[in-house]
């Protein structure tokens, strides 16, 4: 695999994210500690720290992805972006209440506000549907935003959410982890693993992803053939 580093790209740190977001720089240097405002696809312009300048490009394809960078980020920005901190730990906070006072049966996640504090992603869990007509009102009256609910499931909300697995590494799922595969409690006796489930579940409470990782270098029994018999005449 040829790896090529060019200017034209640096890797662009969001939040607390693990991973960092290939970007294109579109002819300004940018050094590493930079602050930047990214133009990022469903969140609109979005803060961001320069960590890595200039950053590795492994495949070609990965440039078509690459995000633009829009400019430095100033003052303003600065404050808007502590401000949409604020906020969504504000807004968090309220929906849940709200949704309790409602009677809603769901749990809030995550919340993402855009940096002009135009739109506002709410992402939550729940066994089943739920009617939240009057809840997105109630949210779009207190805030101001353009509400968008967004229901995932218990895998997606620990990789939203983040965290540490029974392995003591950051969470597969929200660092490099994109596609789940199916898991199956096959594969931890497969393994001779502890059938425990505290052993064996990660922190969305389903069964570990890592399950899947080795299990095809461990043979089944089932699938393995026959030997032949072979009977010795004296």
């Amino acid at each position: 695999m040829s790896t090529a580093v060019e200017d034209g790209f640096v890797g662009v740190r969001f939040r607390e994210e693990t991973n960092l977001t290939l970007c294109a720089s579109q002819g300004t240097i940018y050094a590493q500690g930079d602050s930047v405002i990214v133009d990022v696809d469903g969140h609109g312009p979005t803060f961001g720290r320069v960590e890595r300048s200039p950053m590795p490009v492994f495949k070609p394809c990965q440039k078509s992805g690459a995000r633009p960078i829009l400019r430095l980020a100033d003052d303003q920005d600065r404050t808007a972006f502590e401000r949409q901190i604020a906020n969504e730990l504000a807004a968090r906070r309220y929906c849940q209440e709200r949704a309790k006072n409602l009677n809603l049966d769901i749990k809030i996640s995550r919340v993402d506000f855009s940096l002009d504090a135009h739109h506002g992603i709410f992402y939550f869990t729940s066994e089943g549907r739920v009617d939240f007509r009057q809840l997105v009102r109630d949210l779009a009256q207190r805030f101001s935003v353009r509400v968008k609910m967004v229901q995932v499931g218990a895998r997606d909300e620990a990789a939203l959410v983040g965290g540490i697995g029974v392995c003591g590494r950051t969470l597969c799922c929200s660092t490099w982890l994109k596609d789940f595969r199916p898991i199956s409690i096959g594969m931890a006796k497969r393994q001779s693993l502890s059938l425990n489930p505290s052993k064996i579940s990660g922190q969305c409470g389903r069964l570990l992803c890592c399950l899947a990782y080795e299990n095809d270098q461990y043979d089944d029994p089932k699938k393995r053939p026959r030997s032949p018999v072979i009977a010795d005449y004296e």
